[in-house]
């Protein structure tokens, strides 16, 4: 376990320094460590384990939870198509993320 935790901090880590480096940038995509996520993958049907993907999604500005020194994100479980290549864009991503955000909404508005 302590293993595991380790890694979870590392990718964390890595997370950060990517939007501390790309500060202009609000969304990146990246493979998933060994098990990240993996209960959430697994909400999403049954598919080939290549094909997940890790959406971040960076707390804009003017977001209550947005603190400039710690630069929350969110992780989003991500299936890719079999043939599919997502360039690692903002432009590309951000739609990508405003769709899912809208679904899961819809989702929850429907279960009220």
């Amino acid at each position: 376990m302590a293993t595991r935790n380790a890694l979870v901090v590392a990718f964390d880590n890595s997370d950060r320094a990517f939007f501390t480096k790309n500060l202009d940038r609000h969304a990146h995509i990246r493979l998933p460590f060994e098990h990240e996520c993996s209960s959430e993958f697994w909400q999403l049907g049954d598919h080939n384990r290549a094909r997940r993907r890790i959406l971040l999604w960076r707390v804009p500005k003017g977001n209550p939870y947005f603190h400039p020194e710690k630069m929350p994100f969110m992780k989003i479980p991500f299936l890719a198509f079999s043939d599919e290549t997502i360039e690692d864009r903002d432009d590309i991503l951000l739609p990508i993320i405003e769709e899912i955000m809208l679904d899961a909404y819809a989702r929850e508005s429907e279960k009220s």
